[in-house]
């Protein structure tokens, strides 16, 4: 963990952010983050959201960039629809000591400046990079919240019993997730209204916005497993949380379980009784990589991003990105880590590439 003087700075620098102008109440004023490495697949989730929009009403598309090398390419892609703006809004400063681990990076951090950012806002939605949409964004802009403060669907460890069983270490905790999440991160908090952060509405106008900040700059202080998600759910309790409808936030893994691999009846009837169709899908299982290529909704990606200048780009990639090819770059320690974590599909998978 960084030293906590270099965390204060980190949280210094959030605290000097200009906050954005406001712009026209007529506006749908959508944020997503995004660095290099998601730059292709931001441009599926934006050219999705704009064959998607059917409001008359402005879309303006605030993309806190964490260093994308191509900006020209998604300001020519929204100019064929006029209703569409794009600004790109340099985060390459912030959150550089935020822990990072797994396959997240700082720019997952990048939302939680939306206090700082949007002050002047009413209501603004955020969204994953690697979103596919197939509903009208703009209708979140009418979700009805009331006083409730942010809407976001409840995350897979709410209802996937798989899930629960894992074995997950950082360096604040080992042991099974279901205990992480229930009893050492939420302790009196419902695990059933833990949300997902890939996409939510904040109801800024009705939000005491100084003492969130205030609260987010001493959470900021501590390292979470589930990084800046964990983090949003410690800033709000249940009351003040709207569960998204599921079709908002549709876990592109979720199909794929057994029917007893649910522990709530009413995501069983979502996703394997066809009890939702969705609006946004979440690419949890990344269609980029080679073990995902026939997943959920994967097809969708790929006939969008055969559209894209990126296209030749992530075919080659996917030609390389399989798990054992992952696995061989990783060092000697986290070669172990991996080994040891006790999900013997890993162990299985791991051998059967070790003699193909």
């Amino acid at each position: 963990m960084e030293g906590k003087e270099e965390k204060n700075n980190m949280v210094m620098k959030l605290q000097k952010m200009t906050p954005l102008i406001f712009r026209e109440e007529s506006l749908t004023p959508i944020c997503l983050s995004c660095d290099a490495n998601y730059e292709p697949h931001l441009w599926v989730t934006i050219a999705s959201m704009i064959d998607s929009a059917k409001s008359k009403n402005k879309y303006h598309i605030y993309i806190l960039d964490g260093g994308i090398k191509n900006q020209e390419v998604f300001f020519n892609l929204i100019k064929a629809d006029n209703r569409f703006s794009i600004e790109f809004i340099d985060m390459r400063d912030q959150f550089v000591l935020a822990y990072e681990s797994r396959h997240l990076s700082k720019a997952a951090y990048y939302r939680l400046a939306i206090f700082k950012l949007f002050k002047d806002y009413d209501r603004v939605i955020y969204l994953d990079a690697d979103s596919y949409v197939l509903g009208d964004i703009a209708e979140l802009m009418e979700l009805p919240m009331g006083k409730k403060l942010i809407s976001g669907a409840p995350d897979s460890i709410t209802y996937e019993i798989p899930w629960r069983e894992k074995n997950i270490s950082y360096e604040n905790y080992s042991g099974k997730a279901l205990n992480y999440y229930q009893d050492y991160l939420l302790k009196d908090k419902p695990l059933k209204s833990y949300f997902s952060s890939g996409i939510l509405v904040f109801n800024l106008k009705e939000t005491d916005l100084e003492e969130k900040q205030s609260t987010l700059e001493k959470l900021l202080l501590n390292n979470y497993f589930s990084h800046d998600q964990d983090i949003l759910n410690l800033l709000y309790d249940a009351e003040e949380t709207l569960p998204l409808p599921r079709e908002w936030n549709y876990f592109n893994s979720a199909p794929t379980l057994k029917p007893e691999d649910f522990a709530n009846e009413e995501e069983k009837m979502n996703y394997l009784g066809g009890k939702v169709q969705p609006k946004i899908v979440s690419y949890v299982l990344k269609p980029w990589l080679k073990e995902n290529i026939n997943a959920p909704y994967a097809n969708l990606y790929w006939e969008k991003m055969e559209q894209s200048p990126y296209y030749e780009e992530i075919k080659k990639m996917l030609k390389r990105n399989n798990k054992f090819d992952r696995f061989m770059k990783l060092n000697l320690k986290e070669k172990l880590k991996f080994l040891i974590s006790g999900d013997i599909n890993k162990y299985i998978t791991f051998i059967k590439n070790l003699f193909r």
